[in-house]
């Protein structure tokens, strides 16, 4: 009996010692996992907490410097502005200048071209009245227009296009052909000397002549701005 009741002695507290390891690895283990719990939620709230402030950080920063790259890009650009103006300006003023002077070139120009045309037509001319200029002095009077014309329009042709310089040119060397074949065909020849010849350069003085001085007249006209 002492025998029996000794082996349920010691069963019963091999059974309780089990139970009590049991228990306390229980409670260890749910101790354990609700401390693990507790620091996975405390260190995912200082997490989105740290996230939070960082973003704030960051799009305060980032507002920040768009505002400033803004401000920089407001002062560079009114900057630019600035300086266009000033471009702007001081082109007009140059163009204004350079249209200036071309007009001065032109209308010089146009104004000794004119007086070597009339002072060539009248000294071809083909009706002589009386107490008119001789032929000697209507020679030298266009002679002398002639060296003004050459003395100013070369040394101004940069002021003009290409294609009116040319035509200009080419106006210039028709007058002075013209002025020579007279002198020695008809001028310097005994009594009438060519009369067709005569005919023929006065008839060029008021044709071809007159429509290239009229074609050059419109083009200086453009070159001042008159589209008409």
């Amino acid at each position: 009996m002492f025998s029996e009741f000794l082996l349920e002695m010691i069963t019963s507290a091999a059974v309780s010692a089990v139970l009590t390891g049991l228990l306390l690895w229980l409670t260890k283990s749910w101790v354990s996992e609700r401390l693990k719990n507790a620091i996975k939620n405390e260190y995912d709230e200082k997490l989105e907490t740290h996230k939070s402030e960082l973003k704030a950080r960051t799009d305060a920063d980032i507002e920040t410097h768009k505002a400033k790259l803004k401000s920089q890009s407001d002062t560079e650009v009114e900057r630019l502005k600035s300086n266009l103006s000033v471009a702007a300006a001081e082109r007009h003023v140059k163009f204004s200048r350079l249209h200036e002077e071309r007009a001065s070139v032109i209308a010089e120009t146009y104004s000794l071209l004119k007086e070597v045309y009339l002072a060539i037509q009248d000294y071809v001319k083909i009706f002589e009245p009386a107490g008119d200029k001789t032929r000697d002095e209507r020679r030298d009077i266009a002679s002398q227009a002639h060296k003004a014309l050459r003395s100013y329009y070369p040394k101004k042709l940069i002021f003009l296009p290409r294609e009116t310089a040319n035509k200009l040119q080419e106006i210039d060397m028709e007058l002075v052909k013209i002025f020579n074949e007279f002198a020695f065909t008809v001028d310097f020849q005994q009594g009438a000397g060519d009369a067709r010849k005569w005919i023929d350069l006065f008839e060029r003085m008021a044709g071809e002549m007159k429509e290239a001085l009229g074609e050059l007249e419109n083009e200086f006209r453009r070159l001042l701005g008159d589209d008409s």
